[in-house]
């Protein structure tokens, strides 16, 4: 039960590691899964500190009732034969609560969810005063890319053995307290105060942790400082686009070449016969990878901005989570301006969202307009927001001989469906209600309507039925008099004017209305225009000149983006830029043969579903790390944000495996990675809400509807790619339908409007053929 590496740890860390002069206990748990009472604790693991050494070593299997996953068995590399015969949690309880003892601060890495998977096993400590490493890691190392324990191991040099299990975790989250309380320590007086003072108002955990720095505080904290964001200074050269008449649609048609961009915002820099209003997909990755001119502002999002006001109240706010004081903490010490500007981590976001946030009316965000500047770089969410909204302020800027410029306009019907819909998530509605009683029990009352109306389902459509129920006009009723209070602020009274606006009977008219549950068990309330086309032609095409950056050869597939009777002028680069990569058809070739003995360098994977890739994990996962090679996979190895640092990190061979959708959103580095293999070809998936409504719009909604957004697909993923590669980076498409179907053949011809000298792949005789792309 006690481990031999107990002698050891102390002798080595006695002396060398401070930790804080409190009796501690870092524990950590094993699990069948992620739901309480649901799936059961199968591995617990603790050691208790007092005065700096550590008095006990606990570690214990258990049986369990149900069968371990595969994909658990791998993650944990707890098998069933290791708990076969051994006794159940039940028969260990008071064990257990003895070696966690009654006394001590509770310290874990992502705690929460260990303290309710043992309250779910009858160990309640949801009253204990406790705190969250990772969570206190993300306020005092800045500079990290992630804040998961096997990232933070291997850059702090962490024990963490053995490797996979409970003990090894908490051996790793004890070290890294010592090197968050070593930072501590360097507060000096004046951001020691304030950090006390803070968390005197906070959870008794934190409170505990902060009183017990010692007063005087030290020399300062060199780790606090502002974010500055670099950028490889490259020459790029301009690109003029003709500013089209209004009411005529400017099709950009663009090939692979990642750097069309920069040029098109140094050309417009360079245009001073008027101002360009160019939209990006993602705004933060365009602000990190472009060079910006003198002359061009970006306009960020409200929900991206700190609104000062909140700051203000959140900091004097009497009573604060734990989430709310780490982020006071954040927001005075870093200073941010936007959400890209220091780590949120963990619940904190859903504060962020649910209080701190701008509004469109806020004066942080309205005062961006102020700005003079030849170029306006903002995203395409916000744009089209604003372009349905008359009285929005970013009108005095947005003159109506303007010309709009949409970057990677094969998006547009999807961030269009977004910006002209209505959104609320219940966990950022129940963030913004800490601390008000009324709107808690009105986040209740929401929570408990979409439970009934839903049923079990994970996605549920809205129906007439469902607006006319009793509860849905109670709950209406409620909304409207929550919004009649003088007491509400900005954000949380844009959200409650969301959740009016889903509640109305009349939105079902020309709206798809649904209720969504996540994996993680959190609540989304959706509504989304069935027709974005028209809602485009009347906000954007016959008011404002407009160029949109396609996808060379879309521009007969647009049909949910640009109406049939749009005038369209086409112009396509005609430039051959250096970009190329190979793409090759392999015929007989599966990612989980390729697995099995995968080349050098560093790939990128993209499997058809979640499903496929908890598969190849479980396959494949302990026989690669025996050969020493890194494999990340989506669903298992945290969020994107720790799977992009672990693999920008990784030494060696690496492979990362994700779906395209998550891909089309990565943000690596130049010269990352070897290679990018495409399982299948990503279609959407048939039954989400959207894309089932509007394929109905069209004679064939495979062809006319499906194919198109294929292709432009296919572009994005191969452009992406490009702005990642390595020199020789190839890309293999492996999906055997490219021969075997007749749409297949259509792909290729697609594809080909990218090549020079192409040898397409042969429909019948099995060749693999390849194509080089530009």
């Amino acid at each position: 039960m006690c481990d031999s590496q107990d002698s050891k740890f102390n002798i080595l860390y006695s002396g060398i590691v401070k930790f804080p002069p409190l009796p501690l206990t870092v524990l950590d748990t094993e699990t069948t899964g992620f739901v309480p009472k649901v799936h059961q604790v199968m591995e617990f693991a603790s050691m208790q500190v007092k005065d700096g050494v550590i008095v006990d070593t606990y570690e214990q299997l258990f049986s369990v009732r149900e069968d371990i996953p595969p994909h658990i068995q791998v993650l944990t590399r707890i098998l069933p034969e290791m708990i076969s015969g051994k006794s159940t949690f039940e028969e260990k309880r008071e064990e257990v609560s003895g070696h966690i003892g009654s006394d001590t601060l509770l310290v874990g890495q992502n705690l929460a969810f260990d303290i309710g998977m043992l309250k779910g096993e009858g160990i309640d400590m949801t009253d204990r005063p406790w705190i969250d490493t990772s969570l206190l890691a993300a306020l005092v190392f800045p500079e990290f890319h992630s804040y998961s324990l096997q990232y933070m191991s291997a850059k702090l040099k962490l024990n963490h053995a053995p490797a996979h299990r409970a003990l090894g975790d908490v051996r790793a989250t004890l070290e890294l307290l010592g090197a968050i309380w070593e930072r501590l320590l360097e507060l000096d007086a004046d951001q020691l105060k304030f950090a006390k003072n803070i968390m005197s108002r906070s959870s008794e955990g934190y409170r505990m942790l902060f009183d017990a720095l010692p007063d005087g505080g030290g020399k300062g904290a060199t780790w606090i400082t502002p974010l500055t964001r670099k950028h490889d200074e490259k020459e790029a050269h301009s690109l003029t686009l003709t500013k089209p008449p209004v009411g005529t649609v400017q099709l950009y048609e663009e090939g692979l070449h990642p750097g069309v961009l920069q040029e098109v915002i140094n050309g417009c820099s360079e245009d001073a016969s008027t101002t360009h209003w160019i939209a990006v997909k993602n705004l933060d990755h365009a602000v990190r990878r472009l060079n910006l001119p003198a002359n061009t502002s970006v306009i960020y999002p409200p929900y991206q901005l700190l609104n000062p006001e909140a700051k203000d109240n959140l900091l004097t706010q009497e009573h604060l989570t734990a989430d709310e004081a780490l982020l006071c903490l954040k927001l005075t010490w870093f200073n941010p301006r936007t959400r890209e500007d220091f780590a949120i981590h963990g619940n904190e976001k859903d504060v962020w969202n649910g209080k701190l946030t701008c509004t469109d009316t806020s004066d942080a965000y309205v005062s961006q307009f102020n700005t003079k500047a030849a170029v306006y770089l903002l995203d395409h969410r916000q744009l089209l927001s604003f372009l349905a909204d008359p009285s929005h302020a970013a009108h005095g800027a947005l003159k109506e001989g303007a010309h709009i410029i949409i970057d990677d306009a094969s998006m547009l019907e999807d961030t269009a469906t977004k910006a002209f819909g209505h959104m609320v998530s219940v966990d950022s509605l129940r963030a913004a209600a800490s601390g008000n009683d009324a709107l808690t029990g009105l986040t209740d009352l929401l929570t408990i309507w979409i439970e009934k109306i839903r049923g079990n389902e994970d996605l549920h459509f809205v129906t007439k039925a469902d607006e006319e129920r009793a509860e849905t006009k109670g709950l209406r009723a409620q909304v409207g008099d929550m919004l009649a209070s003088n007491d509400l602020t900005d954000k949380t009274r844009e959200q409650l004017t969301e959740l009016a606006a889903l509640l109305e009977p009349v939105l079902l008219k020309d709206n798809i209305v649904w209720t969504e549950q996540r994996i993680n068990g959190s609540l989304f309330l959706h509504a989304a225009p069935e027709y974005i086309d028209i809602l485009l032609k009347t906000h954007l095409y016959d008011r404002y000149s407009t160029t949109l950056i396609v996808p060379r050869g879309c521009t007969e597939t647009l049909a949910e983006v640009v109406p049939k009777a749009t005038k369209v002028m086409s112009t396509i680069d005609p430039r051959r830029q250096p970009c190329p990569v190979t793409v090759t058809f392999p015929e007989d070739v599966r990612v989980a043969d390729w697995l099995k003995n995968p080349p050098t360098g560093k790939t990128i994977v993209l499997a058809s579903s979640k499903r496929m890739i908890e598969q190849f994990y479980i396959d494949h996962a302990e026989a690669l790390e025996a050969r020493g090679i890194t494999l990340i996979c989506q669903g298992l190895s945290g969020g994107q944000g720790r799977m992009q640092a672990e693999f920008t990190a990784a030494e060696g061979t690496a492979i990362w495996i994700m779906t395209p959708w998550m891909y089309e959103g990565t943000e690596l580095p130049e010269q990352s990675a070897d290679r990018l293999i495409i399982e299948s070809m990503p279609f959407d998936f048939p039954g989400h809400p959207v894309f089932g409504r509007r394929k109905d719009h069209h004679r064939n909604g495979f062809e006319d509807y499906a194919l198109p957004r294929l292709e432009c697909r296919m572009f994005r993923l191969l452009r992406t790619f490009c702005k990642q590669r390595k020199d020789g980076g190839e890309v293999m498409i492996l999906d055997p339908r490219l021969r075997q179907k007749a749409y297949g053949r259509r792909m290729q011809q697609y594809l080909s409007q990218f090549v020079e000298d192409v040898e397409a792949p042969a429909a019948k005789d099995g060749r693999s053929g390849q194509m080089k792309m530009f």
